[in-house]
């Protein structure tokens, strides 16, 4: 039996020396493809299959012998990047600078799904580290996206967990090869779909609440007891590990995580006149406003802003979806010029509507922590609409925000930067690190 065991020791050994040599010969320079020579089924192939192998190796009974940090990019340290050190941020500009981002073309998913599970071993959705208090709170997620289907894939590889549930809204207006590149995706995870009404989002348009909302009612109808509801754009990335999302919600007890905002911030023009879509050609229509002015809100509500983001219990979602008062707030929305950043902000800073988990406080005074982003402030990526896509000059101070996601990235831009955020919360779930919890525990809009 010992000879048994040291002799399948040294080759998971001598397997990973040989790919790691591999991918050293054939330039492998970050978990996603952006090498050289190799093609990316191979590449990501051996990357996980190397991960796993080591993985065996220090365990031991379930538990971790030995902290070590995975490197799952070779072309830089990604390791002193998160640390914040100059020289190793300086030499990932210059690589990025001359080295062109390869991405997989969405039409190619047809052909990574057509056998499922070499599908999911190549990508990653194998072998997840769950313990069993995260299998016993299940989480639901609507990823909201248009295009880039590898982006979104690499967000849902990041949240992934075989007991949660996903729904996935691709835009109507969405090249046809998304679509069926997302849909194959779906037809090999068991326990992610594609939402079944799908709308064409307009910028700043009711049809970007509808879309949440549809999944919303989704999720309600599959036969799965999650606890949270959580909406993404395909753009965001973690910065907790599944384990910590779930360790943070049971803290919650309930309580939702939706901003609210009031006074000069709220820009009342947006609800103080009726806005109506218009349509440009066939394909596109903007959201314009009229000199109407719009009625109060129904039900003695008092307008709040917050953003289209946040952290739902599920009471909360089925309260959106059957409550009556919500369904008559929903529709004064409609007419509202972004509405997403309106609707659940009202509803959760209402506390006269009942909605579970809203907050009874000021909305002001409540600290919002689903998603953190940057507007106006010092920015290493670079602004688009106002909002800051990250570098890797900015992962230093990502890492150590209380938030639970970052937004946002670009899957083109600073490739490097979202690649060091997956081998950064890789190796956090692999060594099971928990950040401190007692920041949650004293937060005034927990439910005791």
């Amino acid at each position: 039996m010992i000879r048994y065991v040291r002799l399948k020791t040294a080759v998971l050994t001598a397997f990973i020396i040989l790919c790691f040599v591999w991918m050293r010969v054939n330039h492998l320079s970050s978990c996603d493809g952006t090498r050289e020579k190799i093609s990316l089924p191979q590449n990501t192939f051996c990357r996980f299959y190397f991960n796993r192998t080591q993985l065996l190796i220090e365990t031991h009974s379930g538990k971790v012998l030995t902290k070590k940090n995975t490197r799952l990019v070779t072309a830089v340290d990604c390791k002193r990047i998160i640390e914040g050190q100059k020289e190793e941020i300086a030499n990932a500009t210059t690589w990025m600078t001359n080295h062109s981002k390869i991405t997989i073309p969405d039409a190619e998913y047809l052909n990574l799904t057509s056998d499922c599970k070499a599908y999911k071993k190549v990508r990653g959705f194998v072998d997840f580290i769950v313990t069993e208090e995260e299998k016993q709170f299940p989480i639901a997620y609507s990823i909201l996206m248009y295009q880039e289907v590898e982006q979104m894939e690499r967000l849902l590889r990041a949240i992934y967990r075989p007991h949660n549930i996903y729904c996935i809204h691709v835009d109507l207006s969405s090249p046809q090869e998304v679509h069926n590149a997302v849909n194959a995706i779906a037809g090999c995870l068991d326990n992610v779909f594609v939402v079944s009404k799908k709308e064409t989002v307009v910028y700043a348009g009711f049809s970007r609440l509808q879309a949440d909302i549809n999944c919303m009612a989704d999720l309600l109808q599959k036969n799965r007891e999650w606890r949270y509801f959580i909406n993404l754009p395909s753009q965001q990335y973690p910065i907790k590990t599944n384990q910590e999302i779930v360790k943070i919600l049971q803290i919650y007890n309930g309580a939702n995580d939706i901003e609210g905002i009031t006074g000069h911030r709220m820009l009342p023009y947006r609800f103080k006149y009726v806005h109506k879509y218009v349509q440009q050609n066939r394909e596109k229509a903007t959201i314009h406003r009229t000199n109407q002015t719009k009625s109060d809100p129904p039900h003695n509500i008092t307008v709040v802003k917050g953003s289209a983001y946040g952290i739902f219990s599920r009471n909360f979602v089925h309260f959106i979806i059957y409550d009556e008062k919500a369904r008559d707030l929903l529709e004064w929305c409609k007419e509202v010029y972004s509405p997403d950043e309106y609707y659940w902000a009202m509803l959760n800073h209402n506390p006269h509507l009942g909605a579970p988990g809203s907050y009874k406080g000021p909305p002001d005074e409540k600290r919002w922590l689903a998603v953190f982003a940057k507007w106006d402030e010092p920015c290493q990526g670079k602004y688009v609409r106002g909002v800051c896509v990250f570098g890797v000059g900015d992962l230093h101070e990502l890492v150590g925000r209380e938030e639970l996601f970052v937004n946002k990235f670009h899957l083109t831009y600073q490739p490097l930067a979202l690649d060091c955020m997956e081998e950064w919360l890789y190796n956090r779930t692999l060594n099971s690190e928990i950040v401190d919890l007692d920041f949650y525990r004293k937060l005034p809009f927990i439910l005791k």
